[in-house]
């Protein structure tokens, strides 16, 4: 089988990849641009394949989409969520790292686990600087010969993954540095990455994706995008059709915004509060369909 026989080359629409990744990403044009044009290179065959699929470091402060850009990924290049995540936390241990390769019985270890769960999409390793140094050793085995041996002897071909990286090296730094050039605040993150990993750890990726801090208006377009998925959800799987005006956007970015730590306050107090407003109705038997708007410190539904 080649590289290639599994992929939906021209059945898909890939000038549409960039679309698909803003539609779901704010506020980070350059590392989409970069990133599109990577995918590309790789899933048209455009330069000789190495290893697994490819290889993407993503740097950044949290709650900036470095997850969600990966999980965007999967959907459009696989048709749906192929993504496995590991925690680098957890193997701060030289027997947690082992434990990732099973042994010599019928346990085929994490690896072996999430192997037979996604073999051609992304592997996502969030916060690698937390890992044991063995387990970068494990990682530049399989990035170099795109294989990876379990306890058992079974070999697996990592051909078909993407493999994702992140990091918040030199993030903490750069917050409520907005003003500042992007290019100075990314050549800042770089050099914190260039400290602290190891430059053989370095060498499997290109220049490290670096993820903008999300200023106000950027959170402002997500409070936007995640009411409206939630809404079309609650029409969509629960039969509850609700809208709402600008004043519940503008309440939910009050109620959310962060600046530290990005778009995951944003998402949390939204599914709290449209949640609260949903359940007061429900409870009080009604069938949670109407207009949201904003009564105080919280949401009402109003019929």
């Amino acid at each position: 089988m080649n590289h290639t026989e599994n992929r939906r080359g021209p059945r898909q629409p890939w000038a549409l990849l960039k679309s698909h990744l803003t539609s779901r990403i704010k506020g980070q044009d350059e590392v989409l641009s970069r990133l599109t044009a990577a995918v590309l290179r790789c899933e048209l065959v455009a330069v000789p394949p190495r290893g697994c699929r490819s290889c993407f470091f993503f740097a950044g402060p949290t709650g900036v989409g470095k997850t969600a850009t990966a999980l965007a990924l999967a959907d459009f290049v696989f048709g749906g969520k192929r993504l496995v995540r590991f925690d680098c936390s957890e193997f701060k241990t030289l027997d947690s790292v082992t434990g990732l390769l099973g042994n010599r019985g019928k346990d085929r270890g994490r690896f072996g686990q999430a192997y037979a769960q996604v073999s051609e999409g992304v592997w996502l390793f969030d916060e690698i600087e937390k890992a044991h140094p063995e387990f970068i050793h494990l990682f530049l085995q399989m990035t170099d010969a795109g294989r990876l041996t379990l306890a058992s002897g079974e070999t697996l071909d990592l051909s078909g993954l993407y493999l994702i990286v992140t990091s918040n090296l030199g993030s903490a730094e750069i917050l409520g540095r907005e003003h500042l050039p992007f290019t100075s605040l990314e050549r800042h993150v770089v050099r914190s990455i260039q400290r602290h990993l190891r430059p053989e750890l370095l060498g499997r990726f290109g220049a490290p994706f670096v993820f903008r801090p999300l200023t106000r208006a950027v959170q402002a377009e997500i409070v936007k995008l995640n009411l409206w998925e939630m809404l079309q959800w609650q029409a969509e799987k629960q039969g509850r059709q609700i809208t709402c005006g600008k004043d519940v956007e503008e309440f939910l970015l009050q109620m959310g915004f962060s600046a530290r730590l990005g778009a995951r306050p944003l998402q949390d107090s939204l599914r709290e509060l449209v949640g609260n407003a949903i359940v007061a109705e429900l409870i009080a038997g009604q069938e949670a369909s109407g207009r949201l708007a904003v009564a105080g410190q919280h949401l009402d539904l109003f019929a």
